[in-house]
């Protein structure tokens, strides 16, 4: 996809500057980058994704380059698990999902320095696959349990992996959105995917999901 592409490229700009700004970010990057390509490539969409939301929410500018900075790196406890795992199709075996699970774990102890200074939020790190129904891991939190910030994180990663072009599901942003919206208040914030709906309207030649059909959505989903 043009857009998903030139959002990437854009990134890895940013990431350039950042050798100089902020080597240690920089350093770990580099380190994901090499040990699992994919993933890399997810924290940078993820990151920016991310931004625009903390942009569109108010956040000061201190606040979006925290979270700018947690979402590049809260993927960075996979550093601990296979290539194997990471890149496997098929159903995990029970230790693997463990792995997978326990790396937003593995992520806040890699990050305790950061976390400790302030430049990252070691709970959005620790929360980012949290469902706002409890269902999510590592700590089956839920609703207001979930920090705003992970709340973001949890929207902006899923929005990428539906749309990334090598990824599996490979959707266009209006189908991603639907699913998005299909899943409101149940796994995501309502008032962020309405928010997530409306920039990515703005910013793609693709329409997202039209307002009224989105809310219908919604609606239905929290009768079922």
């Amino acid at each position: 996809m043009k857009q998903t592409a030139a959002t990437l490229e854009y990134m890895e700009r940013d990431v350039k500057v950042m050798e100089r700004a902020e080597p240690q970010t920089a350093f770990l990057l580099k380190r994901l980058k090499r040990h699992h390509a994919p993933t890399y490539r997810k924290s940078l969409l993820t990151a920016y994704y991310s931004l625009q939301l903390a942009k569109a929410l108010g956040f000061t500018r201190e606040e979006q380059t925290v979270l700018f900075r947690t979402a590049l790196l809260q993927d960075i406890g996979k550093l601990h698990i296979s290539r194997d795992i990471l890149d496997s199709r098929n159903r995990l075996y029970q230790g693997a999902v463990w792995q997978m699970q326990a790396h937003p774990k593995y992520s806040a102890d890699i990050l305790q320095t950061f976390i400790a200074s302030g430049e990252v939020d070691g709970e959005a790190v620790l929360q980012h696959h949290e469902n706002l129904d409890g269902t999510g891991y590592p700590s089956a939190l839920n609703w207001k349990s979930i920090t705003l910030n992970a709340r973001i994180l949890r929207i902006a990663g899923s929005y990428t992996e539906l749309t990334d072009a090598q990824g599996a599901a490979r959707l266009g942003p209006r189908e991603a959105m639907e699913e998005l919206y299909c899943w409101s208040d149940v796994l995501y914030d309502a008032d962020l995917v309405e928010l997530m709906n409306h920039l990515i309207r703005q910013t793609t030649t693709e329409d997202a999901v039209k307002g009224d059909g989105a809310h219908e959505l919604a609606a239905r989903n929290r009768k079922s």
